[in-house]
């Protein structure tokens, strides 16, 4: 109780040190609580996707049905297939129809002239091209069309913002650390000759570092909670445009034990933080 009164005796003699040291632990963990939502929203992004890309395989025009269903039974049959949908002519003309304006080509493109096709979903994008190599083998078959370069593009993208986030996190924990380890540096400094004193009457060392060590809690505990309330404030505010983006993908709103074991890592984090960057100004002072 003593080491809390004396703590908070410290806070008040540099506010405006204790201040900017809590500013910038709240943004450091802002940042990685956001980065932490990234990681598993981007996660289940790349889940949704993964089962998205097909391969579109187009019959020649003189194709016969029952060589279609042919072809279909077939690829069905390969293990690394996920689904297989056969587009007949009379429905690509109704989809041409729904997706064209121009009335000169709607007159002019029956469903006669447009081939049917197969669209066949991987259980995994690595196996698209097994599926293109054995459509290759159907003769009916006159074009396939493969989207695996979709998938390849977007984990390209998220993986590159994965690093940036990770190195932006890095960044912000080691000026943290810095910060912490100069606000507790400079109250020392300050508090030489109260600490001699103590010294000189007998006090150890772990009685002389307790104040500092729980002032660096202290920042780590505030500094993270106030970056959890400020991110669930603003995943909030964008929730309703998160909907209308990735709705169908991510469920909303996010469950609230996700954000309980979130605050409760991060803020478990954040203690040892605090403590292990006041330990090692404290210590490297004291024992001067």
């Amino acid at each position: 109780m003593k080491s809390l009164k004396t703590t908070l005796i410290n806070l008040r003699r540099a506010p405006y040190k204790s201040l900017a040291t809590i500013v910038m632990i709240t943004i450091t963990f802002f940042v990685a609580y956001g980065f932490s939502l990234f990681l598993v929203g981007s996660q289940q992004v790349l889940r949704f996707f993964e089962t998205q890309p097909k391969i579109i395989a187009f019959f020649d025009i003189k194709t016969e049905t029952e060589d279609i269903k042919k072809v279909e039974a077939a690829v069905s049959q390969l293990t690394y297939v996920d689904s297989v949908k056969i587009v007949s002519k009379e429905e690509a003309f109704r989809y041409y129809q729904e997706k064209q304006d121009n009335p000169l080509l709607l007159e002019l493109v029956t469903a006669d002239i447009l081939p049917a096709s197969i669209e066949i979903s991987a259980t995994s994008p690595e196996n698209l091209s097994l599926i293109h190599q054995e459509l290759k083998q159907f003769s009916q078959i006159d074009d396939i069309i493969i989207q695996q370069d979709v998938v390849e593009q977007l984990t390209q993208w998220v993986q590159s913002l994965r690093v940036m986030g990770l190195a932006l996190t890095i960044i912000f924990f080691t000026l943290s650390l810095l910060i912490i380890m100069s606000t507790i540096s400079f109250k020392i400094s300050h508090q030489k000759k109260k600490i001699n004193i103590l010294r000189f009457i007998g006090a150890n060392s772990s009685f002389i570092l307790k104040p500092y060590i729980i002032e660096g809690f202290l920042y780590g505990f505030l500094g993270s909670i106030f970056g959890w309330i400020l991110i669930y404030a603003g995943l909030l505010y964008i929730t309703p445009w998160l909907k209308t983006l990735v709705g169908q993908i991510i469920l909303f709103p996010i469950p609230w034990e996700f954000f309980l074991i979130q605050v409760a890592l991060g803020t478990s984090l954040a203690l040892f933080f605090g403590g292990f960057a006041s330990v090692l100004a404290a210590k490297r002072l004291i024992e001067k």
